[in-house]
């Protein structure tokens, strides 16, 4: 893939194509179950419902022939006093170790930040264990906490905090 990676504020009509690199990220992963109508909603537009939730929305693109395709996205939601969550982290499995989750990760927390919260938290599937490498290398602490979903995929989720003081 040629071209100079954009990161900018998502618009409903990725939502398609956001849903499509969660499926292709989730697939290693056997037993994940994307269930877009029952679990994950907010992805039918992407834009509008981190709006709605008080949130925001990025997406990583590439330039190709027939318009920008998504490499990668997050968001950011408030998710009590002093407290941001960083959600729907992933990047594209080719492009990898490029630089592009790190830009991307920095969006929740400077956002965080703006909103005066004094940590921000992730919650990320114990299959994810290369994304939790990924968190800890950029300052994010497994709590010891997990929760279940109880969804499709049972989904046990780990727990993350990173401060955003000093």
């Amino acid at each position: 893939m040629a071209g100079e990676v954009v990161v900018r504020p998502a618009h409903d009509s990725d939502s398609g194509q956001v849903t499509a690199l969660i499926a292709r990220c989730w697939v290693a992963y056997p037993g994940n179950v994307l269930d877009i109508q029952g679990e994950m909603p907010i992805n039918r537009a992407v834009a509008t419902g981190f709006k709605k939730s008080g949130g925001q929305f990025w997406v990583a693109t590439l330039p190709t022939s027939t318009g920008d395709w998504i490499a990668g996205c997050v968001g950011v939601q408030p998710a009590g006093p002093a407290m941001a969550e960083l959600v729907k982290m992933y990047t594209h499995p080719d492009l990898r170790r490029r630089g592009i989750a790190r830009r991307l990760a920095a969006l929740p927390e400077q956002t965080a930040s703006r909103w005066k919260s004094q940590q921000i938290e992730l919650w990320s599937d114990y299959r994810f264990t290369e994304a939790h490498a990924f968190y800890q290398a950029i300052g994010y602490e497994q709590t010891g906490k997990t929760r279940t979903l109880h969804d499709l995929s049972n989904t046990t989720e780990y727990h993350f905090i990173k401060s955003l003081s000093g």
